[in-house]
C-alpha cells in the first residue's frame, strides 16, 4: 500500500526511538509504576517543568478577548510575537544591536526550521557537512522533507596536543571531511553547527566559531547555527558566544541561527523554534513553506505573555534553572565516578557523554546495542553513541535533567547493569574468592 517513500519512513527506525517507545509504554512513575522505565536518553528538562508550568497557569484566558487568534495569520508568526523574541533574543545573545522582527520565522520547533532551511537551500541529493557525534535531529530534518543528506567527519575521544581535550572539533577536521566529500562527487551545500554542543556538552569559543565560519565563507557554504541550549549553560564561570553576538560575520548572507523554546524553558512539547537570517532572499523562500511548519497562534500568544515578563525570565526562570542544572549536573557527574564511568564534564545542556568502554565485553556496535537493552531490562533508557553516530562504540548520553530521586534511580540501576557484566567477565574462582569476601 505504500510508496517506496512510505516504506523507506516507515523502516527508518533509529535507536532513539527504540528506546523513546519502550518508555512510553512502560513509564517509571514512583508511587504507580515504580517498576517502569526512566527515560534519561530523551534530552528534556524535567527539573524546571514546575516554573514554567506555574507562570502559564498565570496567562489570562484567551478567547475571553480576543477572537482574531482563531483566523489565518502570517505563517511566519504574529507581528507582536516576533518583536518580543527580538526583544528577548537581543538581550540574552547579546546580540550587537537591535534584531529585526522581518528578519525572524517562527515555526513549529527547531527540527522544523533545520527542514525549512534545508529545503529552501539544497536540492534533493545534495549533502550538510557536520562532524560526529551529533544530534540525530540534524539528520532527520534534512532528510525527511528536502530529501537530503549529512556528509559527516569523526570527531574521536583521543586528545593531541597540550591542550587537547576529548572530541575536540578544528577546521581542520572540517577540511578533511570536505575534502572527502569533494573526492567523492558529493556536492556539500552548507555546514551544521550546534553550539552548545549535543551529546558532548561543549561550547565553542568565540575563535572557534570564527574560524569555522571562515572556513564555511573560504568554500561558499552556508552555515546554519544552532543554539537550542543556548540559556542552559550551566557553569558560572563558561564562557559562551553566540553568532547573533558576533559583529564581524564573515559572510551574514550564508549564516543563519535557530534556537528553540524546548530545552532552555523546559517546554518540548509546545514545539516552537526560531530562524534569524540577515539574507532577505532566503527569508523570502523559507514564507513560502512555511504554511507546512506553521505553529499555532494559540501557542505565540501563551509564549509572548510568558516572555513579556522580562523580570520573571531574568530574575526567577533562568537564574532558577542554571542552579538546579548545575546541581543536577554535580550529582550525575559524582554518581558516575562512583561508578567507576569516565565522562566528559562539560558547561552546558541537560546530559553528560559518558564513557562505557571498560564495561562492555568487546569494542563493538553489537555489544553497545546489547548494554543498551540490558539497561533498559534495567529499568533505565540512556542513548547509546550510534544513535548520535559515533564511531566509537561504547559511549552513551546520560540525561542529567532529573529530579533527585529520578537521578538516585537511574545511577542504581545503571550500577546494577555494571555488576551483572563485572560478575558475567568474572571467572568461577574469581567469584567464589569474592562471594567468601563478602560473607
Amino acid at each position: 500500500m505504500l510508496s517506496k517513500r512510505g516504506v523507506d519512513i516507515q523502516n527508518a527506525t533509529k535507536v532513539t526511538d527504540i528506546g523513546f517507545a519502550k518508555c512510553l509504554a512502560d513509564p517509571y512513575n514512583a508511587e504507580s509504576n515504580p517498576n517502569g522505565i526512566i527515560n534519561a536518553g530523551t534530552s528534556e528538562n524535567t527539573i524546571s517543568c514546575d516554573i514554567v508550568a506555574e507562570k502559564l497557569s498565570q496567562v489570562e484566558p484567551l478567547f475571553n478577548k480576543d477572537v482574531d487568534i482563531l483566523r489565518y495569520h502570517d505563517y511566519t508568526g504574529l507581528t507582536s510575537f516576533k518583536n518580543t523574541l527580538c526583544t528577548f533574543l537581543t538581550k540574552h545573545a547579546k546580540a550587537h544591536k537591535q534584531l529585526d522582527q522581518n528578519n525572524l520565522v517562527v515555526l513549529n520547533g527547531c527540527g522544523s526550521c533545520l527542514a525549512a532551511l534545508s529545503l529552501v537551500l539544497s536540492d534533493p541529493g545534495d549533502e550538510w557537512l557536520t562532524m560526529t557525534p551529533y544530534s540525530p535531529v540534524v539528520k532527520e530534518s534534512v532528510e525527511g522533507i528536502p530529501l537530503t543528506d549529512i556528509f559527516y567527519g569523526d570527531l574521536c575521544s583521543q586528545t593531541s596536543g597540550e591542550n587537547g581535550k576529548p572530541f575536540q572539533l578544528t577546521v581542520d577536521m572540517l577540511e578533511d571531511a570536505l575534502g572527502q566529500a569533494t573526492q567523492k562527487d558529493i556536492n556539500i551545500r552548507g555546514l551544521f553547527l550546534i553550539n552548545p554542543h549535543n551529546p558532548l556538552g561543549d561550547i565553542y569559543s568565540k575563535q572557534l566559531l570564527m574560524d569555522c565560519l571562515h572556513f564555511a565563507k573560504r568554500h561558499g557554504l552556508h552555515v546554519i547555527v544552532d543554539e537550542i541550549y543556548m540559556l542552559s549553560v550551566f557553569d558560572e564561570e563558561a564562557e559562551f558566544t553566540s553568532v547573533l553576538s558576533l559583529e564581524d560575520l564573515p559572510d551574514p548572507d550564508r549564516t543563519h541561527f535557530t534556537w528553540s523554546f524546548s530545552k532552555d524553558f523546559s517546554i518540548s512539547g509546545l514545539r516552537c523554534g526560531v530562524i534569524y537570517s540577515w539574507n532577505k532572499e532566503i527569508l523570502s523562500a523559507v514564507a513560502g513553506v512555511a504554511y507546512w511548519f506553521a505553529l499555532p497562534t494559540v501557542v505565540q500568544v501563551t509564549l509572548n505573555s510568558m516572555l513579556c515578563d522580562e523580570e520573571w525570565v531574568a530574575q526567577t526562570y533562568l537564574p532558577t534553572n542554571r542552579k538546579r542544572l548545575r546541581n543536577a549536573h554535580e550529582i550525575m557527574s559524582k554518581g558516575l565516578t562512583r561508578l567507576g564511568i569516565p565522562h566528559l564534564a562539560r558547561s552546558a545542556g541537560l546530559y553528560i557523554w559518558a564513557d562505557f568502554r571498560k564495561v562492555m565485553a568487546t569494542g563493538v556496535y553489537e555489544a553497545e546495542m546489547e548494554m543498551f537493552y540490558e539497561l533498559i531490562d534495567a529499568g533505565v533508557y540512556i542513548t547509546p553513541g550510534q544513535g548520535f553516530y559515533c564511531k566509537e562504540p561504547g559511549w552513551f548520553r546520560i540525561v542529567f535533567a532529573l529530579p533527585r530521586d529520578v537521578q538516585d534511580q537511574v545511577l542504581h540501576r545503571i550500577g546494577t547493569v555494571i555488576e551483572m557484566k563485572r560478575k558475567k567477565s568474572m571467572k568461577p574462582k574469581e567469584i567464589m574468592c569474592n562471594s567468601l569476601l563478602t560473607k
